[in-house]
């Protein structure tokens, strides 16, 4: 082989190693293109996910934030509500508690209606109670002339004997607009059958009726007296 020809040879081994190597270096570039468009992908999912959960955090409380809001809201114009009709309803009361004092201007209706809450205070103690009534000084001679009827009418009513009962005249009632306080004689049972006390009990009974009236409208069916209702 002459030297020509060697050198022919040799330069086409260079052709062939090149060759070679332009391919492998094509690999490794293809195959790091690969790596890094893959890793690229990787990492914007995660930078994606990772925005996603945190808008639904933020959105989460945002939501949770008004919801509060709002039934704090609700709640406080509910309030507002019931007050306002609480103090409608007190006003009502207090509108009541104030024609109290013309019960006793008809003397014969009021004698009656003393003579009824004494029967009816009466009734709630046995047959063999001593009792005391309390009262104001004013209807001192009323009570004194009802306790005898009232005696009369718990033994028709319970066919027993009636207990006895005497007049408090030293501590008479000083706080009531008139009725009556029948207690034992120890003061240990006390029935208040005075008339405020007959309104609390009747505005209590006639609530639902009050409601109906001052917020629905709707007229009530009855609200009862101050005897019916105990």
């Amino acid at each position: 082989m002459n030297e020509q020809e060697v050198a022919v040879q040799i330069s086409q081994m260079v052709q062939f190693i090149r060759k070679e190597a332009e391919e492998k270096a094509n690999e490794i570039r293809a195959a790091a293109q690969e790596e890094y468009t893959i890793q690229k992908q990787t990492v914007v999912e995660a930078e994606k996910a990772k925005i996603r959960k945190e808008y639904e955090r933020k959105r989460s409380q945002i939501d949770t934030k008004k919801a509060i809001e709002s039934s704090t809201q609700l709640n406080t114009a509910r309030l507002k509500i019931l007050q306002a009709q609480q103090d409608a309803i007190d006003q009502a009361v207090e509108n009541a508690r104030s024609f109290l004092p013309q019960v006793a201007s008809n003397p014969t209706e009021y004698k009656k209606l003393v003579l009824e809450l004494l029967v009816q205070a009466v009734k709630r103690f046995g047959s063999g109670s001593s009792l005391k009534v309390r009262c104001l000084q004013r209807d001192a001679g009323i009570v004194q002339e009802s306790i005898e009827p009232a005696r009369s009418q718990y033994t028709a009513a319970t066919k027993s004997a009636a207990p006895s009962i005497a007049l408090d005249s030293g501590s008479p009632l000083t706080d009531a607009m008139g009725g009556v306080i029948v207690s034992t004689a120890d003061g240990k049972i006390v029935c208040d059958n005075t008339l405020d006390a007959r309104l609390s009990i009747v505005a209590k009974q006639a609530l639902p009726e009050l409601r109906k009236v001052l917020f629905s409208g709707q007229d009530a069916a009855g609200s009862g007296s101050l005897i019916g209702g105990f």
